[in-house]
């Protein structure tokens, strides 16, 4: 119980004093809870990159994503990682609309949590010298945040707090930071969504964006003085203008995919039958030598036409499971050539809907081009929502080829359920063991050198290095280098990943007759 002589005032000072206790006790509790938990390792690019790709097929991602943003930005934790996530995952048009939702969102509910618990004692604290902060909460306080947000050099999260102790008011916090954040929400979203290009593999491509990105950001830095000349609503309402007007992007066109919801073709297929690839099989034997594929020769040769019209007409789910896998491999990697004809791309996957060497809104692997059983899906609907969450069979990375020299060779035969575990396990054969330039293993440096695939999809390998060497493992006779596979005591080396075509073309021209398969 205080003492009668404390005068009233320190006697109020107590309840704010522990109010500010609270709020330190929960920022240093959410840091120490994400520490924990690994949050902070997905800074680093590859590692995002691998699990980015596996958030892509959870359902109802995008709820998740916003709440996610929302509670790691109250309670100010860093927000690189969830906007390297916005931009992968969604592109630059949503996944700016969405890093700027959540970022609202989160910034509010810090503001209003620094407010409730720390106004009081820290105004007391600062005491005459909170005065420079206490010109927030004026009746200027709008605009003095407003270009706070505006000029990029602010951290975001210290300024949530701060405005929340200076007692800045609710709309005025709201409004300023929904504008001011526009600008900045959109180039980083866009500059994250570069680097991350970067870690998959395109670093040529990626610096040419980093460097836009870049130059946007030293564009953000001018915008206060261009908005003293022009008035502050004429660049608020370009902002909104411009949000408005951006496209959305492709992996978010349409509603999301549900493999279990039945199609509107084919249903009539009895439940464990089966499917004749039999027309692709006798495409894949005629234009596909030692994995380099002669695209010329499937954009003109009408099976395969009537092969993809074909595939429109299926029932997947009645075919049995071994049938069933079969039928989506296939289908990944038809439709992969569809898409490479489709667009004229004769020189690299990645260059698909790219405009001066700089990726547009849909990536190539976003186009809804699939058409199977009556539904409109792009290839990372087929592999990310239909063949890695169906399947718990990580031999699939050996089989789905996605155009490229560093992919897995594409095998010159259709696969079939009757014969997919020998035909996949021939991929690794191929891919494993007779590529050193992607997979290798060095007993005396005890290094394991191994394709972007065990980054990209660790997950599927045990989601660690020790779980990628036991899967490697398997296609080594016995001796030290399957020895040092098993053990887990090696260090994982990724190799570079060519993006280049794994065309017959470009493999003559380049002085290169073949490729181990």
């Amino acid at each position: 119980m205080p003492s009668a002589t404390q005068s009233p005032a320190t006697r109020r000072g107590y309840p704010a004093a522990l109010k500010l206790a609270a709020l330190v006790v929960i920022l240093a509790a959410a840091f120490l809870t994400a520490r924990h938990f690994g949050v902070f390792r997905y800074r680093d690019l590859p590692t995002a990159a691998a699990a980015i790709r596996d958030l892509r097929a959870r359902p109802n991602i995008v709820p998740l994503f916003v709440a996610a943003y929302v509670v790691a930005t109250a309670v100010g934790l860093p927000g690189t990682i969830l906007t390297l996530a916005g931009g992968a995952m969604f592109g630059f048009g949503l996944g700016t609309l969405l890093n700027w939702t959540g970022a609202t969102l989160g910034a509010t509910a810090a503001y209003l949590l620094a407010r409730a618990l720390g106004r009081d004692a820290f105004a007391g604290l600062l005491g005459k010298h909170g005065k420079s902060l206490d010109e927030l909460a004026g009746e200027h306080g709008f605009l003095t945040l407003l270009r706070l947000r505006l000029i990029p050099v602010v951290p975001f999260n210290v300024l949530n707090f701060a405005a929340g102790l200076a007692g800045v008011p609710v709309r005025s916090f709201v409004g300023a930071t929904a504008l001011g954040i526009i600008p900045g929400t959109a180039v980083y979203t866009y500059f994250a969504d570069s680097l991350l290009a970067g870690a998959e593999g395109a670093r040529q491509t990626a610096l040419i964006r980093v460097a836009i990105a870049g130059g946007l950001l030293v564009l953000l830095s001018f915008v206060p003085a261009i908005a003293r000349k022009l008035g502050w609503l004429a660049p608020a309402a370009a902002a909104l203008i411009a949000l408005a007007a951006a496209p959305t992007d492709g992996r978010a066109q349409g509603r999301p995919v549900n493999p279990a919801v039945p199609p509107k073709a084919g249903s009539a297929q009895p439940r464990g039958s089966t499917f004749d690839h039999s027309a692709f099989d006798a495409l894949l034997r005629a234009h596909v030598v030692n994995g380099l594929v002669d695209y010329d020769a499937f954009k003109a040769a009408p099976e395969f036409a009537a092969y993809l019209r074909q595939l429109a007409t299926v029932d997947a789910a009645a075919l049995s499971d071994d049938e069933r896998l079969a039928f989506w491999i296939n289908v990944y990697n038809a439709y992969t050539i569809q898409l490479i004809n489709a667009k004229g791309e004769r020189r690299s996957i990645r260059d698909i809907n790219k405009s001066l060497g700089v990726l547009k809104l849909k990536g190539p692997w976003s186009e809804r081009l699939v058409q199977v059983g009556g539904r409109a899906l792009s290839l990372d609907d087929v592999e990310h929502r239909i063949i890695r969450k169906d399947f718990a069979e990580p031999r699939i990375h050996l089989a789905l080829v996605c155009a490229a020299m560093g992919c897995p060779p594409l095998r010159g035969e259709a696969y079939v359920g009757s014969r997919l575990d020998a035909q996949l396990d021939d991929q690794g054969v191929a891919f494993l063991l007779k590529s050193p330039g992607k997979n290798r293993v060095d007993v005396a440096s005890r290094t394991v050198y191994a394709s972007m695939i065990f980054t990209f999809y660790k997950d599927d390998f045990g989601d660690s290095d020790a779980g990628v060497g036991r899967f490697i493992a398997r296609w080594y006779p016995d001796g030290p280098e399957k020895q040092l596979l098993t053990s887990g005591a090696f260090k994982l080396r990724k190799t570079d990943y060519d993006w280049t075509l794994n065309s017959q073309a470009r493999a003559k021209a380049a002085g290169v007759a073949t490729v181990n398969r």
